[in-house]
Order: C-alpha cells, then structure tokens, then sequence
C-alpha cells in the first residue's frame, strides 16, 4: 500500500476528537449503570438487569441473528421455540451485566450461591506441580469462574479480549479484579499465545472461552455444522503435558448457579501433534454441544460460530 493511501486512512484530529468523545460518554453511562446496579442487592439488581433485557433485547435487530443462529443448530425447532430461549438468553445477559458489581460476593462460599462440584479433580494436578488448562463456554456469568477459582485454591489467568472502550475496559476490569486483586488475564492473539506458554512453562493454570469462531481455525463440526475451531489450547496441551478440564456454569435461577469441573479429556495416541489436536478440539466442540443442549438459554446465541449462513 502506498504512503498516500495509508495517510487517508488515518484519522484527523476532528475525527479522532470525536471518537475519545463517544467513548467517554459510553465509558460514563456504563458507570453510571453499573454503579446503580452496585447500590442494589443482589438479587435486586440481577432481575432488574434480566427485566430490562428481555423485555427490550428480543425486539433489537440483533435478536435476528441469534434466530438464524438457533436454526442452524436446531432445525427442527419451532419459531416459538427459538423466541422463548432468545427470550432466555437476553434474561441471563442481562443479569450477567447487572450482577458485574457483585462477582465477589457471589462468588464467595460464605454466600452459598454458587454450588461448585467435583472442585477436587485438579488438586492432584496442582499438588504435583503440573499446570492445567481448563475451558468453558460463555454460558450463564462466565465472569464469575475465575473468581470462584481463585476461592478454591486454585491460580487461574484467562485469555480475556479487552474491549474497544478504554473507559469501559478499565470499569469492567474494577469490577472483575476487586474480590481477588488481579486474577490474571492474557490477550488473545499471538503475543497472548506467547504469554501463555510461558504461564504453562511456569506452572500455572490458564482458563479459555473456546466457543467462538476462529477465522483462522479449523472447520470442526457443531451441531452437525462445520464451525471454525482454534486447535490452540489442545497443542499447548500436549507440548506442556497439560490435562485439559471441562467446566460447566448453569445458572440456577436469579442470581445462584452451578460450577462442574469435568473429568479430563484423554488424549489420543495418534502419533502425529495435529492429528491429536484435531481429535481433542472435536470432543471440545461435542462437550460445548452437550452444555447447549442441556441449557440453551444460557448460551450467548449473538457470537457468529458458523459461517454466515
């Protein structure tokens, strides 16, 4: 590309005036919403935000999308149906913002309203030193895993992807870090990919979100549909000797879930890195299915995880 073409690209201080502009104030009503939501209790605040959500999220342009979504994984499904989770996921996003001021307190045992079972399968991993991985889906408040982690003795660093605000970055990162101090996070991208090696190469554990689409993955199927799969954690899995855990959030109504820790997946023996990369991210996609299936008003219907149909 030319010089003269990449100056036209570039944003003139008007421009770029008013953007900082824009995001400050989606940085100040963010603030303003989550500091409203602080002040409730809990549960105040938790059906507040799934009120609101449901009530205006299923009649925004974007619900179409996540319909087109529910049909490609559903296709026997009826249009009802699919508005009644539509109906269900904006209910737990909703919640899931408003509970953001409350993840320690929610998280904390002494609350009793988080259920976590089978917490005990990694200590032995942990007690030998070695590192896990442990991947799950953005199901139910997937902000709190982390946080209930670091509670049940174990040190946890998610690939986490900032987002474009600064301001609202900086707010969500208050609120995330505040019940534990910093719990740890990585980008995600090749500098991401970096840090996590050397995590694993230190002897600590790394959460992934692995349920969305990948441009650069590999076609997996899910849902009997081809869906772009990063093999990423499963070749640090096997370069690092690292057992890979399935964990399950399910929201149990209001502001009160499910935590269970899966037994590790088994690694096959095929004698070739990618091949057992490709085997290991299949039964992922086969377990995020079965998360699905199971509670699919849980699940954030909005990402792209197929081609576009």
């Amino acid at each position: 590309m030319s010089k003269d073409k990449k100056r036209t690209r570039r944003r003139s201080p008007l421009q770029g005036a008013l953007r900082q502009l824009r995001q400050l104030g989606e940085g100040l009503a963010q603030f303003l919403v989550l500091g409203f939501c602080w002040l409730l209790p809990v549960d105040w605040a938790s059906g507040l935000g799934g009120w609101v959500a449901r009530t205006v999220g299923s009649r925004l342009s974007v619900n179409r999308r996540a319909m087109k979504h529910l049909a490609i994984a559903f296709p026997e499904m009826t249009e009802a149906e699919k508005r009644r989770i539509t109906v269900g996921m904006w209910d737990n996003f909703g919640r899931m913002v408003a509970e953001y001021p409350h993840l320690g307190t929610i998280a904390d045992p002494a609350s009793g309203r988080v259920e976590v079972v089978n917490a005990h399968l990694p200590d032995k991993v942990r007690d030998a030193g070695r590192p896990f991985i442990v991947f799950s889906a953005h199901m139910a408040n997937f902000e709190l895993m982390p946080i209930v982690s670091n509670k049940h003795g174990h040190n946890m660093t998610v690939v986490s992807r900032p987002v474009n605000n600064p301001y609202i970055q900086r707010i969500l990162l208050f609120f995330r870090e505040r019940p534990t101090g910093d719990w740890g996070k990585i980008p995600k991208g090749v500098d991401g990919a970096r840090h996590a090696m050397k995590l694993l190469q230190q002897g600590l554990n790394l959460g992934v979100l692995v349920d969305q689409r990948n441009s650069q993955g590999v076609a997996l199927p899910l849902f009997g549909q081809p869906a772009r799969t990063n093999l990423g954690i499963a070749k640090l899995a096997i370069d690092y000797d690292a057992p890979l855990f399935p964990a399950h959030l399910e929201r149990l109504g209001g502001a009160r879930f499910r935590l269970t820790v899966e037994d590790q997946l088994k690694r096959p023996d095929l004698g070739d890195k990618q091949a057992e990369s490709v085997a290991i991210m299949t039964e992922v996609n086969q377990v995020l299915e079965r998360w699905i299936r199971q509670r699919p008003e849980d699940w954030l219907w909005l990402h792209r995880r197929w081609d576009r149909p």
